[in-house]
């Protein structure tokens, strides 16, 4: 083999490594990746508010792909327990942002505008689905950046009750966005909700997950300076959950105006009610052996119920 003949071997070998090197490189992957999502739903028109562009256009695309099923928002009562659920609390009850996610990891940074301005300029028509303004904040919330951060708190300046579900959603996401708030800064943000029963609702479950004895005293001064009774109570039974880890709890404050005394045992995930006694409640009992599965009542604070499922009465 003379020598010409082992120097165009060696670069034959060289150029198929290089093109198999640029087919795996980065680069290349994130182009096929974002050719794939451009198929997904190639007819799909980006709504008046979108910006322009392709990244827009993307964004349309794995909106159009990630909605719910037809029959999960077919009437009224179950589109309405969707939006409200995606909007607040997101992934979840038959809601996965799959293909959002996807892109948001395909685009990076470059997809924040987009989502931003979709977040701040379209509008909220009551009972529509998908709001596009929350599917915004799983876009900025999936993304994780300082900058989409700061864009979903943004949003906690708008007090439109038009976009109170976007609010919500915003305050949900942030609380679960790690280094945003501790829970002595959350007990403490609970009097600056207002009349906003959901949105404190929201702080105290978040609260009540983390079992944050450092939170207590910003909690007892959310306590005393509360003037809603139902927040209170839960303020209350918050307060009494730290104190006896492992029991269940009055959320009421152990009024129990209805003749029953109704039990959270959070740690198990089970309620109870027993006859009020002559003496009043108890405001802590220990776990009964028929303590019922699940949360005694339906709020803010709860998971939202399967489409499908009947939703208990809630606080208006």
């Amino acid at each position: 083999m003379n020598i010409r003949t082992i120097l165009v071997g060696v670069a034959i070998l060289a150029g198929v490594g290089y093109v198999f090197y640029d087919y795996n490189s980065p680069e290349s992957k994130n182009a096929r990746e974002l050719k794939e999502i451009e198929q997904l739903e190639p007819d799909t028109k980006p709504p008046d508010c979108f910006p322009k562009g392709v990244n827009a256009k993307l964004f349309a695309e794995v909106i159009q792909r990630d909605r719910r099923k037809p029959a999960e928002v077919e009437n009224d009562q179950t589109r309405r327990s969707a939006i409200e659920h995606d909007c607040i609390r997101g992934a979840g009850a038959g809601y996965e942002p799959t293909q959002i996610r996807r892109l948001v990891k395909a685009l990076g940074p470059a997809g924040i505008p987009v989502y931003t301005e979709v977040l701040e300029k379209c509008p909220i028509v009551k009972d529509e689905y998908p709001t596009l303004a929350c599917l915004a904040l799983d876009a900025l919330q999936a993304e994780g950046s300082k900058d989409s951060t700061a864009a979903i708190e943004k949003e906690l300046s708008n007090h439109d009750k038009a976009r109170k579900n976007v609010y919500l959603g915003a305050l949900y996401r942030l609380m679960n966005t790690p280094g945003w708030k501790n829970n002595t800064q959350l007990a403490e943000f609970i009097s600056a909700q207002g009349d906003e029963w959901k949105a404190k609702e929201l702080i105290i479950e978040h609260i009540r997950n983390n079992k944050d004895p450092s939170a207590k005293p910003a909690l007892e001064k959310a306590y005393a300076t509360e003037t809603d009774q139902q927040e209170k109570g839960m303020i209350k039974g918050a307060l009494l959950e730290l104190d006896n880890p492992g029991k269940c709890v009055m959320m009421d404050e152990g009024r129990a105006e209805n003749g029953v005394c109704r039990y959270t045992c959070h740690d198990q995930g089970r309620w109870f009610s027993v006859p009020k006694p002559a003496e009043g409640c108890p405001l802590v009992r220990d776990l009964p052996p028929e303590a019922q599965q699940g949360t005694p009542q339906v709020n803010a604070a709860t998971p939202a119920p399967a489409p499908n499922a009947t939703p208990a009465a809630a606080k208006k």
